[in-house]
């Protein structure tokens, strides 16, 4: 009994310890403890700022610090995203958002993957791109699964390629 004390307490009081800490980030912020930057910032949500729940008004707290640490160039980029954003369709905004689920849905491995297909698409030249898109669109849903399963073993076999390292004859 005693070797269970010994060794399920201080399990406990970490699992106890780490609740505590997880419920103090989840608490609401009044707004007057808002700094002066989130609170010009955020100054649309003054009136609602306390109904919102404690998790949301941390989503807006990371958004705009990330913000208030971005430099002007960064800012304009966000904020023409932002207009382009804005521009698209009810349908085409809920695609991109359900596509954006997907990819968060995926593996950290699989995210990696996908990120590094769309770097080495955006290092192409604007005609290959082109060319890559009407080849892609021509195909029907059959060829397309094959040509993704082509490219995942491209993309697999380069990165086997780039982690062993160089042989000499």
């Amino acid at each position: 009994m005693k070797f269970m004390r010994r060794v399920l307490m201080p399990k406990h009081w970490l699992i106890a310890g780490l609740l505590f800490l997880a419920s103090g980030l989840a608490q609401a912020m009044p707004w007057d403890d808002l700094s002066e930057g989130q609170r010009s910032a955020l100054s649309g949500y003054e009136s609602a700022w306390s109904s919102f729940s404690p998790e949301r008004q941390q989503r807006l707290l990371v958004g705009v610090d990330r913000w208030l640490n971005m430099d002007a160039t960064e800012r304009q980029n966000v904020t023409r995203r932002f207009e382009k954003w804005q521009q698209l369709d009810q349908n085409k905004r809920q695609e991109l958002m359900q596509r954006w689920r997907s990819f968060r849905d995926l593996t950290p491995q699989q995210q990696r993957r996908m990120r590094e297909g769309l770097n080495r698409f955006n290092k192409l030249s604007a005609d290959q791109r082109q060319q890559l898109r009407n080849r892609f669109q021509k195909m029907n849903a059959k060829e397309r699964a094959a040509a993704l399963k082509r490219m995942q073993r491209g993309a697999d076999r380069a990165r086997r390629m780039q982690s062993q390292p160089l042989r000499r004859n």
